[in-house]
């Protein structure tokens, strides 16, 4: 048997039915949706031959009228109680062979199923898109708090660690410098410098007092003294070494320093004190008198 698809003039629903049921002269039919109801022609191409023809009334009866009688309960069963409504209304157009009454059409729309099975599967892909973003927000998320955690604790370390870490690497003093975190690797430290300008025996002498203070916590051996003497432009004019009275500071102690020059530079005007470093030559004599306390 051919089946073929009806549609509501009011709602637009379609449904699936059997071609035959509508040979020769069509049949009145309503919506269940919508409760319109309306004259169904049959398609024109249906086959009227004898095997198109309905049967006898009396196969009919035999055939199709008999599900008319099983009770609500056993159609249930059958059916489920979502079909149930579907099987009772299907019984009822059975049992209405000539088409006087209504035909109500209670089998699942075309569009429903379809239209059931699209919102379904752009639901679940609705889901599953909102779970990925989700996903991807929180590693996005737990991947920058784990960077800026990363980071945080790398700079409190370097500062925090920055005298191990410059004794190690010495380059690393000018970046701590530049920060505004100087390294004293020596542990040693100036203070109290300052200078004058006097006149013995009608020569014109420079002064230089300071002290040196042991800041590393241990006793630390004090190296030699330089003094550097520049001019407006920084260019180093003059220079000269001289060493402490001590030989080692204890932690913690501060030792005093007085040097002089006789006839400075006249064009200086700034002065640089640090400490003698290795790679310079500690052994040269001094260029100045002794220090004196």
């Amino acid at each position: 048997m051919s089946r073929m698809i009806i549609t509501c003039p009011s709602c637009s629903t379609r449904y699936p039915v059997e071609a035959s049921s509508f040979a020769p002269a069509g049949r009145k039919v309503r919506c269940a949706k919508c409760g319109q109801s309306w004259h169904q022609a049959p398609p024109a191409d249906l086959d009227e031959s004898p095997s198109s023809v309905p049967p006898p009334a009396e196969t009919v009866s035999t055939e199709v009228v008999a599900p008319a009688f099983i009770p609500a309960s056993t159609r249930k069963k059958i059916f489920g109680e979502k079909a149930a409504p579907a099987a009772d209304a299907l019984a009822n157009a059975a049992s209405d062979p000539d088409g006087d009454d209504d035909v109500v059409f209670a089998d699942t729309p075309v569009a429903a199923i379809s239209t059931t099975s699209d919102i379904g599967n752009r639901f679940r892909a609705q889901v599953r898109r909102a779970a990925s973003m989700r996903r991807g927000k929180a590693l996005n998320v737990a991947g920058w708090v784990t960077l800026a955690l990363f980071v945080g604790g790398t700079l409190m370390g370097g500062y925090q660690w920055r005298a191990d870490i410059a004794s190690f690497w010495p380059a690393t003093t000018r970046v701590y410098a530049a920060v505004g975190a100087p390294v004293n690797l020596r542990g040693l430290e100036f203070r109290n410098v300052a200078y004058e300008r006097q006149e013995e025996q009608g020569l014109p002498v420079l002064a230089v007092t300071g002290e040196v203070v042991n800041v590393s916590g241990k006793a630390v051996a004090l190296p030699r003294l330089r003094i550097g003497l520049r001019d407006v432009d920084q260019t180093e004019l003059y220079h000269w070494t001289f060493a402490l009275d001590q030989g080692e500071l204890p932690a913690d102690e501060a030792t005093t320093f007085t040097t002089r020059l006789s006839s400075p530079p006249v064009e200086a005007r700034d002065i640089e004190i640090r400490f003698v470093r290795e790679q310079e030559d500690t052994a040269a004599p001094d260029d100045a008198a002794p220090a004196e306390e």
